[in-house]
């Protein structure tokens, strides 16, 4: 009887929340049918200047029907697929939270029926203002909408034709008649190519080192016939274009604004940008990063920075000591093991970091999958710390923060998707001297109590923040930066066609 009981319960509830969701549903409908069915279509159709495909709502039978007179039911169809742009163009097209395990975001809640009403009146009762008004507003999904509008027109108007093959590498002062068509391209991308001669002048190498550092390759200027930079170039304007459409995609992800101050990763181009509007004068700050391989790739997220360590202790994370420090172990005799820890200013500890434990007495080669959970790896403040001498905490449960690095000299390779999945940073010190301003820690007494080379130190320095900062993290292979330059980048994270395949595109 129970049992019964329970059943008859959960039926009821289910047929209840069934109800509601359709009660929202013709809600939601009341409110869009106070547009007409011209408007609505006009909106649908101008959908796809936000890389979405507006046949997805407005259907080429939708289209041959009105172009027929319509009837009641077209209109019908066209408020519910109209509601339906209205979500996608909002919150995404593809649900975040589909995408796998380097895309840690909760798909945003939608307006209620009442707030979209108060936005449909704001606009006028317009479709198009109140389909903007749901646009993400950032400063880079607007700057790539603006590279979509270019690329479209491009690829419209047959401007962007495959580029004549290379007889020989162009190098510096090297005359051929395929450069003008590469010069042109590289205007096309925004590149500063005031000539249109056949000569591979100094403005070109430019583009082509910019180009090459986009590749992550090794910079040297030449072009060579089945080389990256070639490649680059000679990529269709269709495939441009969809690159483009997927990162707006994932910009839709994120809030529809940004603070007024708030720092933006570009986990593909491996580039930190911090935004402060928050002064009489727009503050920036731009420099290269280091984050995730592919096989430990950095987590797509937003998040706040809340305080910074100074000498940070490093605590192994359980994936690089299970697969990178226990490995290294297990291959020392046993009489190396010691010299391995101290020359690392490596401990090992107890689960609770109440009792530190002598390595040598460890059988590092037990097959014990446990042996990761119970006791930790850690390594002690020092200029040399995998850490550096500054941390800058966020607040997830991954594991996942900024930080200095004992690898320094990375920065100047073109490739730096080399990390565990945390960020390292090319000016940590910039940064902590910005992230501190207005508290006793100036960057003079930062970097006096900076472990110095050769220094190892017990003892961490914690400071909070006075305000915290916003972090947002993002695998973004296509950009237009603020010197007007279309810049693209592999999609060596393989989101791209894992969208594709959840979206209607």
């Amino acid at each position: 009887m129970n049992t019964f009981r329970i059943i008859v319960v959960g039926v009821i509830l289910f047929f209840s929340s069934l109800g509601n969701t359709q009660s929202k549903q013709a809600d939601y409908l009341e409110v869009i049918d106070a547009l007409s069915l011209p408007d609505i279509r006009a909106a649908m159709l101008s959908s796809a200047s936000h890389g979405l495909n507006y046949k997805a709502y407005w259907t080429d039978a939708m289209e041959q029907s009105f172009q027929q007179g319509g009837n009641p039911l077209l209109k019908t169809q066209a408020n519910e697929n109209f509601l339906n742009l209205l979500k996608d163009i909002s919150l995404g097209v593809v649900n975040p939270e589909s995408m796998g395990v380097d895309v840690k975001l909760k798909q945003k809640v939608f307006l209620t029926a009442p707030q979209l009403k108060v936005l449909l009146l704001a606009s006028g009762t317009s479709a198009n203002p109140f389909m903007e008004s749901l646009v993400p507003k950032t400063a880079q999904y607007i700057a790539l909408k603006e590279a979509l509008h270019k690329l479209i027109s491009y690829c419209s108007q047959g401007q962007w034709p495959e580029l004549p093959p290379l007889k020989k590498d162009l190098k510096p002062g090297v005359y051929s008649p395929a450069i003008p068509a590469l010069k042109e391209r590289m205007r096309q991308l925004g590149y500063n190519i005031p000539s249109n001669d056949d000569i591979f002048d100094e403005d070109m190498v430019d583009a082509a080192v910019d180009i090459q550092w986009m590749s992550r390759v090794k910079p040297d200027g030449v072009i060579s016939a089945n080389g990256r930079t070639f490649k680059y170039l000679n990529t269709s304007c269709e495939s441009r274009i969809q690159q483009v459409r997927l990162d707006m995609e994932k910009l839709r992800w994120f809030p529809q604004t940004f603070e007024d101050r708030y720092i933006f990763i570009n986990l593909a181009m491996s580039q930190f940008t911090l935004i402060d509007k928050t002064g009489p004068s727009l503050f920036s700050m731009n420099f290269r990063t280091i984050n995730g391989r592919v096989a430990r790739k950095s987590p797509t997220l937003k998040d706040k920075i809340v305080y910074v360590v100074i000498n940070p202790f490093w605590v192994v994370p359980p994936t690089i000591f299970k697969e990178d420090k226990v490995e290294e172990i297990r291959k020392l005799q046993p009489w190396e093991v010691e010299a391995y820890f101290q020359t690392r200013n490596y401990e090992v500890w107890n689960r609770d970091f109440t009792q530190r434990i002598d390595p040598t007495t460890i059988d590092w080669h037990a097959q014990d999958p446990n042996l990761d959970s119970e006791i930790f790896i850690r390594q002690k403040p020092n200029y040399n710390n995998a850490l550096g001498v500054l941390k800058f905490m966020l607040t997830n449960s991954f594991a996942i923060y900024l930080h200095d690095t004992n690898q320094r000299e990375i920065f100047s390779d073109p490739f730096r998707l080399i990390s565990s999945g945390c960020v390292r940073l090319e000016r940590p010190m910039d940064l902590a001297e910005y992230l501190l301003h207005g508290t006793p820690w100036t960057r003079e007494m930062i970097e006096r109590y900076a472990a110095k080379p050769g220094e190892v130190l017990d003892m961490d320095t914690r400071v909070a923040l006075k305000k915290v900062m916003p972090v947002y993290m993002v695998f973004m292979t296509s950009q237009l930066s603020s010197d007007g330059v279309i810049r693209f980048a592999e999609d060596t994270y393989d989101q791209g066609s894992r969208l594709l395949k959840l979206g209607a595109w």
